[in-house]
């Protein structure tokens, strides 16, 4: 199929933020350059799609609690 894409899904975390990354690829090529950058930044949990052109919703839960100071 002609429209067909593959979408990258990823994660990136430190202990001050955590982004998602969902990134869409035209080709094979394209979409393996990306996945060796990822392996050269240590990220090796990601996943690929494969599918038409998509549209996404997030929706996101976060509890938030006081925390307790550590001498």
């Amino acid at each position: 199929m002609a429209d067909e894409r593959f979408f990258l899904i990823y994660q990136e975390a430190s202990d001050e933020e955590c982004l998602l990354t969902i990134q869409p690829y035209k080709d094979e090529q394209s979409l393996a350059e990306a996945i060796n950058s990822l392996q050269a930044k240590q990220i090796d949990e990601y996943t690929i799609i494969q599918g038409k052109k998509m549209t996404a919703t997030l929706r996101l839960a976060v509890e938030l609690t006081e925390a307790e100071e550590q001498e």
